[in-house]
């Protein structure tokens, strides 16, 4: 079921950027640059998710021709689903169409209808932009218009009235230039659609975003509600955040996780404790205990600092343990990597839990990092049932620390490595079946 509703909003997606003159890799355009397009000024967003993203554009078409705008818009959905993680620059989250408007006033009236056509549409929040009106999808900021930028000095930057320049960034409180007033005179209202700092209810005050994302943050905190206080994680999932094929955002994630973990925790798995879950302006909130230790591989590096079949061996029999464990339970994580694997005082405790599944469960989609999935799930609308994403990364990492590579998908490939390390026969037998997932 949810193989054919990609297909047909993917199907339906392509027919209706055929009347686009203009394409790249990601992006569709609705003409060529103009010598009278100004160098910068108001940019307007629009956000939609994988499945609204035809209504939204199907809704807007009309007023942008109307108003002869000239714009962007995202070329397919997999770029969609890339600007709606975050991962590689999380100002992008949710700008699935960007209008450049030729005038203060043209943008205002522009930003009024493009909200009255997808009143009552989903899409995730664009973080650092304005937001036009409370629960709207369309957004706007002052930057440079880049793709009209006459030269590489005025690229990345906007000049005040005396032109003087200054470096077009992203982050909070910065999409209205000092030097200018906002011209769209939104009603005063609080939105805190993306938490980036300050008190989240009474009890926990966040000092440090851990990672953002368009599914959520991750911040830590001091939780008020004891006594002495406490450090904590908090960790955020966001109504319309990478809303994926089946419906799910990150706001059901957070709601999965935190059941996932208590029932984790009951059956003695070393997972965080849940202290508490909270809902805040259509957002979700698991505060969880702050685990201690260092992970099993840092997050800035992609393999261990030291390698050998013996390590190999201690991790299997550690690690393997605990996922037994959760197998045992009924459960399989789907999400297990050395940077969720956290060693303290000889014992391993394993974090991100948004992604579990029972064991039998086959309608979800595929889960986990790319280099510790089966290249045979990639691509899928849903698993088959099993543990099987939980032996693969397992024997992904076993590899990793015999080697210090990740391994090749050949098995042939593989038997240089095995060689090379002095892997015995009994442990490259043991991570061969795990890697045949």
């Amino acid at each position: 079921m949810t193989a054919e509703i990609a297909r047909k909003l993917r199907q339906r997606w392509r027919r209706r950027l055929t009347s686009l003159p203009g394409r790249d890799r990601f992006w569709c355009y609705s003409r060529e640059p103009r010598p009278d397009d100004p160098p910068q000024g108001w940019k307007i967003h629009l956000s939609a998710t994988l499945l609204s993203a035809n209504e939204v554009f199907a809704r807007v078409w009309p007023v942008l021709v109307r108003h002869d705008a000239w714009f962007k818009v995202a070329a397919h959905s997999d770029f969609l689903a890339q600007l709606n993680a975050g991962l590689t620059e999380f100002s992008q989250v949710g700008k699935f169409l960007t209008v450049y408007p030729r005038s203060t006033h043209e943008a205002v009236n522009l930003a009024r209808e493009l909200h009255t056509a997808t009143r009552g549409l989903p899409g995730p929040r664009i973080p650092f932009d304005e937001r036009y009106r409370k629960n709207g999808l369309v957004y706007y900021r002052y930057g440079s218009f880049r793709v009209v930028s006459k030269d590489a000095v005025a690229a990345g930057f906007i000049t005040d009235p005396t032109g003087k320049a200054y470096r077009d960034r992203r982050g909070p409180g910065r999409a209205v230039p000092r030097w200018l007033d906002d011209p769209f005179k939104k009603p005063r209202f609080a939105d805190h659609g993306a938490h980036y700092g300050g008190p989240l209810a009474p009890d926990y005050l966040p000092f440090r975003a851990v990672s953002q994302r368009g599914k959520g943050g991750v911040y830590e905190a001091v939780d008020l509600s004891v006594s002495p206080a406490r450090r904590v994680i908090i960790k955020e999932g966001r109504r319309h955040g990478e809303t994926a094929w089946d419906g799910e955002d990150g706001y059901a994630r957070i709601k999965r996780e935190g059941f996932v973990l208590r029932a984790l925790h009951r059956s003695g798995i070393s997972v965080p404790q849940v202290f508490g879950e909270l809902n805040r302006d259509g957002n979700r909130y698991l505060v969880l205990e702050k685990i201690a230790g260092r992970s099993l591989i840092g997050r800035e590096k992609m393999q261990p600092p030291k390698h050998s079949w013996q390590r190999a061996l201690r991790v299997l029999e550690q690690l393997g343990g605990v996922l037994a464990q959760i197998h045992d339970g009924g459960w399989v994580w789907r999400d297990c990597k050395p940077s969720h694997i956290f060693l303290h005082r000889g014992t391993i405790r394993l974090i991100d839990f948004e992604g579990a599944c029972r064991i039998n469960t086959r309608n979800v989609l595929p889960w986990g990092s790319p280099n510790y999935v089966p290249a045979s799930a990639r691509g899928k609308f849903q698993r088959r049932a099993g543990t099987w994403e939980d032996d693969y990364a397992l024997g992904v990492i076993v590899f990793q620390f015999m080697a210090g590579e990740f391994p090749p998908l050949n098995s042939r490939r593989r038997r240089a490595f095995y060689r090379e390390s002095g892997c015995p026969d009994f442990l490259r037998a043991r991570i061969e079946n795990l890697l045949r997932c």
